[in-house]
């Protein structure tokens, strides 16, 4: 607390409340300041009074009875509490850190129960540490807080880490955790590799497998003998590093990215091979078979090189005898071979360059053809001849000359083109064997996709396009080839194909194929009756003289329908009533008579049902003619219901 003044004498006058004193104290300033710090003490309950020659200032502090430790240390993830109770009731308190007020949030709690106030930071991390304080009107308390961090440490290094070399370019790394894994455990391990011959570590694989991973050749950048070790790891740091005893020599496979060729030197020239591989391995060079050295022989005739993944092989002063001799390199499951030529000073010589169609080549038709060949001056005059006759040249073969190389470019073959072509320089030749071969052919659409539901009598068409016009093409249905007829009518127009059906039958349902060689196209075809129902099934046993009425649903109006009766087509008449309206066709029997059994049938063309139509003779009852209906000398018999039957005769009763 502190009161300007002026004078050169200033007191400070303390009075107690509960004593009734007054304590006095003096300093000569132009400010004085009276920090009264005391908890509890006598000074913070009274009135404060500063006092000069020449004026006069009343201070009186709000009381904190229990003040904040001056620091507290709590661990980080505990809750840290501070506790604070003033001496009477009061409001508008305040808690701050560094100075800045804190808020109500789910990390802060600020409650205040009558004259204790508590706040209280839940889960405290280092960022809440700093100097928390309580103010309340004029008086305030604080207090430093701490946070102190949890130490993780981590995880123990490995153990028992062993290597298997069993198996060719493979390491079996294997190993176990450490004892304490269980307080501080590992999430991942790391494993890193070095030459043998020294060089840095470099890690080359992460595992969660907490006991053993198998290293392979193609993990490595080049062959070599390599070492091995393995660390723990989690989030809060590694172990450190166990290393695998022993090496293993390991290797990428390799393969051949530019091949060996032929080489065509003088007498007494040197002649050079080499090759480039996918990976940097080691590789053995044969003469004929025989292993060379990698170092220079004593005679200096060949010298082994390697610059990364090339290798190469240089052989010094060909001598004619060596013309022929097989270089060949092996390294792993590579393996090329070339030829050495070695010519004299007379003549000129062909040599075949390697590439994909060596001395035979078979391809479609539409692909560009490509032959070469090599001659041993570059000046050296050729003739390329097809089947014995120089060929021709046009737009589509030409010849081209660059150094000693020879080409002859078809650009686009024909299987007119098939032949043995030769490059004959008058003193040597080399040929060629080319066949072009048709080019499959292929459905480009068709409409087998579409639905072939068809009713009976209806066209059914079914096509494919093809690749090319006029190609071969063969129909089938259910696995056998189709017949051409009235019914089946095959067309071909250009590069469409066509089966029809002029009109379709139920027999016609089925798996139709066009097969095109190389492609095929497939059609379910479904043909449905053209009698939709009927009445065929049920009973028809009629008595002598009663209605018969046979009757069937067509698929659709007005179609031709023809009755039949044991074979034979019906009449109609006063006997035999034929009737059709709309979709519904019926043969009537007005009444029917014992001659009338026999089977009908309803015949639509490509659909048919039949009946079985049985009338059993005998009188009628309820038989009433007219008198002019009756034939002279003709009886009729009339009988009711549980009456006597009686005869009427034309001219008389019996």
């Amino acid at each position: 607390m502190s009161s300007p003044v002026a004078g050169n004498k200033i007191t400070w006058e303390v009075s107690s409340s509960s004593s009734g004193s007054t304590s006095v104290l003096s300093r000569t300033s132009l400010r004085c300041t009276l920090l009264a710090s005391i908890c509890g003490s006598s000074w913070s309950r009274g009135g404060l009074r500063c006092s000069s020659t020449r004026a006069r200032t009343l201070a009186r502090t709000r009381v904190i009875a229990k003040r904040l430790p001056r620091k507290l240390d709590v661990m980080e993830g505990e809750n840290a509490v501070f506790c604070v109770e003033t001496r009477d009731v009061v409001e508008g308190s305040c808690w701050s850190r560094d100075g800045l007020q804190l808020r109500e949030s789910p990390r802060t709690v600020l409650k205040s129960f009558g004259r204790t106030h508590l706040l209280v930071l839940v889960h405290v991390t280092r960022q809440d540490a700093g100097i928390i304080s309580f103010t309340v009107g004029e008086s305030q308390t604080s207090s430093q807080l701490r946070v102190k961090c949890v130490k993780h440490d981590p995880p123990s290094a490995p153990v028992a880490a062993e290597m298997s070399v069993v198996e060719t370019n493979t390491a079996l790394l294997t190993w176990c955790p450490a004892p304490d894994s269980h307080l501080r455990p590992a999430s991942h391990y790391l494993l890193e590799r070095r030459e043998a011959a020294g060089g840095e570590w470099v890690q080359c694989l992460a595992t969660d497998l907490p006991s053993s991973v198998r290293v392979l050749g193609d993990s490595v950048p080049r062959e070599a003998d390599y070492c091995f070790r393995i660390s723990a790891a989690n989030k809060h740091g590694r172990s450190s590093p166990v290393e695998f005893p022993g090496s293993v020599h390991l290797a990428p496979a390799a393969r051949v990215e530019r091949g060996l060729q032929d080489a065509w030197v003088r007498d007494g020239e040197d002649a050079q091979f080499s090759l480039e591989l996918s990976a940097a391995v080691h590789g053995s060079w044969f003469l004929n078979g025989a292993r060379l050295a990698e170092e220079e022989d004593t005679g200096g005739r060949w010298s082994v090189q390697r610059h990364g993944m090339e290798h190469s092989l240089l052989i010094r002063g060909a001598r004619l005898v060596d013309s022929g001799a097989q270089v060949t390199f092996v390294s792993g499951g590579v393996r090329d071979s070339a030829i050495l030529h070695v010519q004299g000073d007379q003549g000129t010589h062909l040599g075949v360059l390697p590439g994909p169609q060596q001395q035979g080549l078979s391809l479609p038709a539409g692909m560009p053809v490509l032959l070469e060949c090599q001659v041993s001056t570059p000046d050296a005059p050729v003739c390329w001849l097809k089947d014995g006759k120089a060929v021709p040249l046009d737009d589509v073969m030409a010849v081209q000359a660059e150094g000693c190389v020879r080409r002859l470019l078809l650009r686009s073959a024909c299987p007119s083109d098939t032949g043995v072509y030769t490059c004959d320089t008058g003193d040597d030749a080399v040929s060629f064997v080319v066949t072009v071969t048709e080019v499959p052919v292929r459905i480009i659409s068709s409409n087998e996709e579409a639905p072939h539901t068809y009713m009976a009598g209806q066209r059914v068409e079914l096509w494919c396009q093809l690749s090319r016009p006029a190609a071969p093409v063969r129909w089938y249905k259910d696995g056998e080839e189709v017949e051409v007829g009235q019914s089946l009518v095959l067309e071909q127009e250009g590069p469409r194909c066509k089966l029809v059906l002029p009109c379709a039958q139920t027999q016609d349902t089925g798996e139709f194929v066009c097969d095109a060689g190389g492609d095929s196209a497939f059609y379910t075809i479904t043909v449905a009756g053209e009698i939709v129902s009927s009445n065929e099934g049920a009973s028809h046993a009629y008595m002598a003289g009663q209605r018969v009425e046979l009757w069937c649903q067509l698929s659709r109006p007005a179609a031709p329908v023809h009755w039949y009766k044991d074979g034979e087509e019906v009449e109609a008449g006063e006997s035999l009533v034929l009737e059709q309206e709309g979709l519904q066709c019926r043969l009537v029997l007005p009444c029917a008579r014992p001659q009338d059994t026999g089977e009908f049938v309803c015949d639509t063309g490509g659909d048919s049902v039949f009946y079985t139509v049985t009338v059993a003779g005998g009188y009628n009852r309820h038989l009433h003619p007219s008198p002019s209906s009756l034939s002279p000398g003709l009886c009729v018999l009339s009988t009711r219901r549980r009456r006597r039957a009686r005869w009427r005769c034309r001219r008389g009763t019996v």
